[in-house]
Formats: structure tokens, C-alpha cells, sequence
């Protein structure tokens, strides 16, 4: 990732400058919690897609930093309704902002960030980005509610797992790249390769981070492990595993995503049933089917040093640890 950064290095000096200018408001406790979540260490993948992705399609100015930050904007409105939804106690190691100002303040200043968003898509006016930016809002709210009406489910299918996790997260990415083709002003073509990279890419980073939750340590992941277990999410690893599972252990799966409070020891029975039954080679196997078919969708792009970027980026999603 390195190479990566700073290969656009400039460009995300004037993105964190931009962010900072555009979180503009009255109240200073909207700032406080804006800051406490944009700043704690995120990687900023969705908003360096829309760089990335715009330099590849030929664009010479720098219209995508407006872009970038305002999809960095929607993505944090996401977390935090998404703390709340999950009652999440921790993010990027520090403690999430509904722990310290309340589930209240967090779900006003998530509506604030995308009714900036919103705003500020007005006013940088252009219409195509701004159709499908409120598609994507529409296609986030879509899969918050399924994956809630899906709590501790476990007649989970695949197919639901995978309706899920393609609008909570490969939308954003898919959308951070359409912006860049349109910024580009490419053809069709191009445009939907682009979207379908963004999509696939997105895909699988969300499974590689259904897998770190099942082997990945505290200190190094910037959550407790487990966390989708003690939530009652049921994602592939375990899916994969309730399929191949006797009768004794989907009793004890129930009973566990059944409880109010998890334990480490209730967490442990749960990651034995899935060790024994291959779910997480088989979550890496497709985790590495969807970075190849994102690899695959860049082969419409002529070699430059945008594109090189995007597939360091794509081999980063299935070796990242956090």
C-alpha cells in the first residue's frame, strides 16, 4: 500500500485539507464527533478509488477531491449508525462515538453527514454523480435492514450474506469508481468495468474482514474478535459451516447467538465447529475469486501507473491483517 499512497500522495494531502474545510457547521459538537471517527485511522480505500480511478480515465484536473471526501462523508455516516445498530463498543481501536457521546448524538450527526453529503453534491452540480450517489444512500439503508432482519438467523443462505454485504459495502466501493470513469468522461464500456471492479473489490474486502473476525487478535484488528458472533451476525465462515454441521452443533450455534452476552468460551465452540468444517478456506477461496474478477474488469484499461495502483490495491485485500 505504500507505492500507493504515494503514488497520489498530493492528492490525499488536499483530500484531508478538504475534509477538514467542508465539515462546515455551527455546532461544534457535530465537528468533535466527525473528527473523533474520520480521524482515528481509517484507510481511506473508498476515497483513493475515486483518485485512483479518475486518473486512470484520463482526468487532468483535480474535480474528484471535492469526490472523494464526500464519499468519505457517507462512509462515516455508515459507522456510526452502524456502532448503534451493532451497540459496537470499539472501532480502529479507540472507542466508537455512541460509547462516548451516546446513541443519540450518533445517529443525529450520521443523518448530518449524509444531509452534507447531499448538499454538497448539489453544489459541486453535476446530475449523473449526484443520481447515483442517492442510489447508493438508498442501497446502504437496504442492506443495514436486511443484515438486521437477518440477526441471529441461522436459515441464512449465502445468497442473502452476499444481497448484504453487496449493498453495505461493495456499493460504496463500486460507486467511488463509477465517479472517477464519469469524472473521466469514458465510454460506457469502461464505465460499467470500472463500477464492476469498485463492486468486486468490495465484495471481497468485506470477506476478508469476515474472515479476520474469526483469526485475527485484538490488538492487531482494532476490535475484539468475535464481534459478528456477540452481534448475532451470521456471515460466510459460519454459513458455510452450518451447512456441513450436525444437529448437536446447530443447537449450540443457536444457543450462542441466541445469548445477550457472549463469552470468549462461547466464541471459541463457535470458531471449532467453523475451523472444522473448512469456513474459512472457504471464505478465502472466495474472497480470491472476487480479487481476481476485479483484476479481470481492469483488463479494459491500457497499462499506466493508475492501474498498477488499482491491482496493488486489489493483491492488498487479500493480505491485509486489519
Amino acid at each position: 500500500m505504500e507505492d500507493v499512497l504515494k503514488l497520489i500522495e498530493p492528492d490525499l494531502k488536499k483530500l484531508e485539507a478538504s475534509i477538514d474545510k467542508l465539515v462546515t457547521t455551527k455546532v461544534g459538537f457535530i465537528k468533535e464527533i466527525v473528527n473523533h471517527i474520520i480521524k482515528s485511522g481509517g484507510k481511506r480505500v473508498r476515497p483513493i478509488l475515486v483518485i485512483l480511478s479518475a486518473k486512470l480515465c484520463g482526468h487532468k484536473e483535480d474535480r474528484f477531491i471535492p469526490y472523494a471526501a464526500i464519499v468519505e462523508f457517507i462512509h462515516t455516516a455508515t459507522l456510526l449508525h452502524d456502532d448503534v445498530v451493532d451497540n459496537a463498543q470499539t472501532r480502529r481501536g479507540t472507542s466508537t462515538a455512541n460509547t462516548i457521546w451516546g446513541n443519540e448524538a450518533s445517529v443525529l450527526v450520521g443523518d448530518f453527514l449524509y444531509a452534507k453529503s447531499m448538499e454538497l453534491l448539489a453544489d459541486e452540480g453535476n446530475s449523473e454523480i449526484f443520481s447515483v450517489m442517492a442510489k447508493t444512500t438508498k442501497s446502504l439503508s437496504e442492506g443495514e435492514i436486511i443484515e438486521l432482519v437477518k440477526t441471529s438467523d441461522l436459515e441464512t443462505t449465502e445468497d442473502d450474506y452476499f444481497e448484504i454485504i453487496g449493498n453495505k459495502t461493495a456499493v460504496l466501493f463500486s460507486v467511488a469508481c463509477e465517479i472517477g470513469a464519469i469524472l473521466g468522461n469514458v465510454r460506457n464500456k469502461k464505465r460499467n468495468s470500472l463500477k464492476a471492479f469498485g463492486h468486486s473489490l468490495g465484495i471481497a474486502f468485506q470477506l476478508q474482514d469476515d474472515i479476520l473476525d474469526y483469526i485475527s487478535y485484538d490488538n492487531v484488528l482494532g476490535k475484539r474478535v468475535g464481534t459478528d458472533i456477540k452481534e448475532g451476525k451470521v456471515t460466510l465462515p459460519l454459513i458455510h459451516a452450518i451447512k456441513s454441521s450436525n444437529k448437536k452443533e446447530k443447537s449450540s450455534i443457536e444457543k450462542v447467538l441466541g445469548k445477550p452476552n457472549v463469552t470468549d468460551k462461547d466464541f471459541e465452540r463457535i470458531r471449532s465447529i467453523i475451523l472444522k468444517y473448512g469456513g474459512i478456506e472457504y471464505t478465502a477461496d472466495k474472497t480470491r475469486q472476487y480479487t481476481q474478477a476485479a483484476k479481470d474488469y481492469l483488463k479494459d484499461f491500457r497499462a499506466s501507473q493508475y492501474k498498477e495502483a488499482l491491482l496493488t490495491l486489489t493483491n492488498y485485500m487479500l493480505s491485509r491483517k486489519t
